[in-house]
């Protein structure tokens, strides 16, 4: 193989793989795409077979820590590159993998539990988004609907774009989703939010079956960054402050951790979120301490008896 080789000739290559081979959604392509463009940017398009690889890669994460990058972020980064130089390592355009050594920072438990909203932010939302007064435009129908959409099937931003109206089961109360690599599942939704599709459809001038269920007001398909900004927008004219933080993703999270806090098992909602990983559902039991406190309560010798 020629030695002049650089990260850049195997970017592509390396993300067909991912998307074909491995199944990653267009986000997941997207995020690493930006990632391994971001580390030529700092540090060069560095020879793949350079002995100073490794050094490379460090001087690209002490760039990221002074440029204030969270270690969740950084952490990203590195599992990205770890990738990459996977797949070279594979295909044996490389000898040694660089990254063998390179560890992730540590999160601690607190830096790593999911942020989510209370129920009276919730409320608030909702009641703020059928005042009149506040929301009065084309898009305050889809404002109401993403959320209560993002809140009850706590739906990533781009399984809720990819819903079709055919994907709806308008009788049972469930909606399919397509999750990371095309996975599908089916989750329930509550009656409440089957009516407010049911209006939001009757008021579109036609549509089929086979349509998307959220469009702008030209009947496109919504893509991810309408969502968000849509999402920002309702965060400011409900007047939250700056440091409250509201995206789609929040909402995942605030329904999986008001589910739990309610009783759900840990198992049923890992169904709901699609996790493959159980690991990756119970961060929402670190989440409730409140419900420890009452199994703590009850089951604790110390508890219930006198004797001790």
């Amino acid at each position: 193989m020629e030695e002049n080789y650089k990260v850049s000739n195997f970017i592509e290559e390396f993300l067909i793989t991912k998307e074909i081979e491995e199944g990653c959604s267009q986000s997941t392509i997207k995020a690493y795409r930006y990632d391994l463009l971001k580390f030529i940017s700092l540090v060069g398009d560095v020879n793949i077979n350079s002995p100073l690889m490794r050094q490379k890669i460090r001087i690209y994460l002490k760039k990221l820590k002074d440029k204030n990058y969270t270690k969740r972020a950084i952490a990203r980064k590195i599992a990205s590159l770890r990738s990459l130089f996977k797949f070279l390592t594979l295909n044996e355009f490389i000898s040694k993998d660089p990254m063998s050594i390179i560890k992730t920072p540590k999160i601690k438990l607190e830096e790593n539990l999911p942020k989510f909203l209370d129920i009276q932010d919730i409320k608030k939302i909702f009641n703020d988004l059928k005042d009149k007064y506040k929301f009065n435009s084309k898009k305050s129908q889809r404002y109401y609907l993403i959320v209560r959409l993002l809140y009850s099937t706590m739906a990533r931003v781009s399984e809720l774009c990819n819903i079709k109206i055919r994907d709806i089961d308008f009788n049972e109360g469930y909606i399919k989703l397509r999750g990371k690599g095309n996975k599908e599942r089916i989750v329930p939704v509550d009656q409440k939010t089957i009516e407010i599709i049911k209006e939001n459809l009757y008021n579109r001038i036609t549509y089929s079956d086979d349509d998307f269920l959220l469009t702008n007001t030209r009947d496109q398909k919504l893509n991810p960054r309408v969502v968000q900004n849509d999402i920002k927008t309702i965060k400011e004219v409900c007047g939250f402050s700056n440091s409250k933080i509201i995206t789609p993703h929040i909402f995942r999270h605030t329904g999986a951790t008001h589910l739990r806090r309610s009783g759900m098992d840990i198992s049923e909602l890992q169904d709901i979120l699609g996790h493959s990983n159980p690991n990756t559902t119970r961060i929402y039991a670190k989440n409730d301490i409140s419900k420890l406190k009452i199994s703590y309560s009850l089951l604790h010798p110390l508890n219930n008896s006198k004797d001790l």
